[in-house]
């Protein structure tokens, strides 16, 4: 079956599909196979190699990511680019140490695990089931080779594979789980004042000299954006011309070749009574069991109806009460001595022996059917015409597009020769920095502003790489005029930085009264509530909060309150915090109340907890495996590879 798919497949598949189905690391773009590129390495984990274009391809992957989560698609991530980057390099190390433990731990993947979850994935299947010919689609209008797909499906199952079998094997006592609710039960009673940094707003003020200052020791914060214009050509299915017309010869060739995916398979609506058996059963326990399905045969030709009495003796607890009833079903649903038994009988026929399965001994009886019903040639000559233009069009386009990348890559310097042998045009935009252009079809989109500010074309002046703008539309563009971030004039952001300034001094004094007043109140007979109505203050009421509580209008708090020890009789723990709009809390902590286990959803809870566990175990795991694996970074080679 995979020989088939890959027989039958061409191309690659866009990174947008793996987000889809969980793969969490990104692949290649289309433009990757096309255009020739010099590969390095940017790790290497027990000498094995982790490439350069694979490393930025993921880097790529997770700034998507991030700009989709923030809702910001044209958000210019440069000043977080060594995090990224740093962060996605651990990440694909770890996979490289688990996928080289998983193989020398002797895991496997077979080819039929690898189908089943492949037949499982929705886009690949056609009314619920799956469908070679959707599969084809799919990968053909992506430009996926289905080898380099089932290869790095088959490593990331090979990964999970490994990770469910460390943390499936955690388990809870029935004391860790009372401990643990005792813990998340434990409530604090807390009470706080506020000190709002707009108290101080009229008292502090910033000076001329202090802006000058700040202006001078922040001036990279103060600066104009980098931006570049560019020449691109753009190349889509729209500049391929059409093929000839399809003969009727050729559409009954691929009719043919395709005629399972145009046949509904029969149906069957049955219902059965179960005599159940065990695995480990005897000879003479499966004599007995048969005995009495032959019984209830010969209750049912005396003349009492399979519904009756699989209500009455049934084994099957999912039927019993529906009078064995299982509804419809088709090919592959039921085990096969029973599916074999069911398409054997008439429509109202009952089975005259009992029929054995693994689960036990069955009586059957058909009820009605659907047969199997094939579309036929006139029936779809249509709509596998449109699809067969749609395929030539894809991979006419493929093939060009491979021309396109060649002569960008092999005439760097200029865009004319492919302009010229292609017959397309060279087009211009307008200057726009790392965010691109809002709203813009081609440069709002994040791929295309880096292929814009990397260094071949930034600073070797080279054409791009292709850029996959959607499929079947690609482009490749080169600088026209760059303009470097340059210092905004001090006018232009003095009232930005009056305005940062006073924030800061305005948090800085709420901050200084704050541990004021908890100094204070450390010191014997001062009474809190006068020491906060001198200042203006008030305490809020007193609460009970839990260590999960939702509600508390500062979770801050609660977070440091849980952090305290536990207060004496009659003397609160006191503490300051930052809270997140920039004002500051002093809280009291007045006193602690143990929890107590519950009984409410007890199972649910153990394996909720028994889950954490196992998904901490897998990570000190792999933490383990990484300190004893070879791990050699190219540092110099990370900002390289873009």
């Amino acid at each position: 079956m995979l020989q088939s798919i890959r027989d039958r497949a061409q191309g690659w598949l866009a990174w947008v599909i793996f987000i889809l189905i969980a793969i969490p690391f990104a692949l290649w773009g289309v433009h990757e196979y096309a255009t020739p590129k010099q590969t390095f390495a940017v790790a290497e984990v027990n000498g094995v190699e982790i490439q350069g274009r694979d490393f930025d391809n993921e880097v790529q992957m997770q700034q998507r990511q991030l700009r989709a989560m923030l809702k910001q698609p044209g958000m210019d991530l440069s000043f977080m680019d060594a995090q990224i980057r740093q962060n996605t390099l651990d990440r694909m190390v770890e996979h490289e140490v688990l996928l080289q433990t998983a193989y020398n731990q002797g895991l496997r993947i077979s080819d039929g695990s690898l189908l089943a979850h492949l037949h499982n994935l929705p886009y690949f299947q056609d009314q619920g089931k799956f469908s070679q010919v959707a599969y084809e689609q799919v990968l053909r209008s992506q430009g996926f080779q289905p080898a380099m797909f089932e290869g790095r499906m088959r490593r990331e199952l090979l990964v999970q594979q490994l990770e469910q079998g460390i943390g499936r094997s955690a388990f809870l006592t029935s004391y860790d789980q009372q401990q643990r609710d005792k813990l998340n039960e434990q409530q604090r009673l807390v009470t706080y004042v506020v000190i709002p940094t707009q108290r101080f707003e009229n008292t502090v003020t910033v000076t001329d000299a202090e802006i000058e200052a700040h202006y001078q020791a922040h001036s990279q914060e103060y600066m104009t954006p980098e931006k570049v214009s560019v020449q691109y050509i753009e190349f889509s299915n729209e500049n391929v011309p059409p093929k000839e017309e399809l003969s009727e010869a050729v559409l009954k060739q691929r009719y043919e070749e395709r005629k399972a995916s145009y046949t509904t398979p029969p149906q069957w609506h049955a219902r059965h009574i179960l005599v159940k058996t065990e695995a480990n059963a005897t000879p003479e326990q499966l004599t007995e069991a048969e005995n009495k399905a032959k019984d209830l045969i010969a209750k049912h030709q005396a003349g009492q109806s399979i519904e009756a009495l699989a209500k009455q003796y049934s084994d099957d607890p999912g039927s019993k009460s529906n009078g064995g009833d299982l509804n419809w079903f088709g090919e592959g649903a039921m085990v096969k001595p029973f599916e074999e038994a069911v398409a054997a009988l008439k429509d109202g026929e009952v089975s005259n022996t009992p029929v054995k399965s693994q689960f036990g001994f069955h009586i059957i009886e058909r009820i009605e059917s659907k047969p199997a019903t094939e579309r036929s040639f006139d029936e779809v000559k249509t709509e596998l015409k449109i699809a067969l233009q749609k395929e030539q069009a894809e991979t006419e386009f493929y093939t060009q597009q491979e021309q396109f990348a060649n002569l960008a890559f092999e005439n760097p310097n200029s865009l004319e020769v492919l302009a010229k042998t292609m017959n397309l045009q060279i087009k211009e935009s307008s200057l726009f920095d790392r965010s691109g252009i809002a709203k813009d079809p081609i440069f709002s989109k994040p791929e295309v502003t880096k292929a814009a500010f990397g260094d071949n074309v930034l600073k070797d002046n080279y054409n791009s790489e292709v850029v996959e703008l959607e499929p079947m539309h690609v482009m490749v563009l080169r600088i026209k005029d760059h303009e470097l971030p340059k210092a905004k004039p001090l006018e232009e952001v003095k009232a930005e930085i009056t305005a940062k300034l006073k924030t800061e001094k305005m948090q800085a004094e709420a901050q200084k009264l704050a541990d004021s007043l908890m100094t204070q109140l450390k010191q014997p007979n001062i009474d809190p509530d006068t020491l906060a109505k001198d200042n203006q203050l008030s305490w809020s009421n007193s609460q009970w909060v839990k260590k999960s509580v939702s509600t508390f209008p500062y979770p801050f708090v609660v977070q440091e309150a849980f952090k305290l020890g536990t207060p004496e009789k009659d003397r609160a723990l006191y503490q300051t915090v930052k809270l997140s709009n920039g004002d500051y809390a002093l809280f009291a902590l007045l006193d602690v109340k143990e929890g107590t286990a519950t009984e409410t959803k007890e199972a649910q809870k153990t394996e909720s907890v028994r889950m954490a566990i196992g998904n901490s175990d897998f990570q000190q795991f792999t933490n383990a495996l990484k300190s004893t694996a070879k791990i050699k970074v190219h540092s110099d080679k990370l900002k390289s590879a873009q």
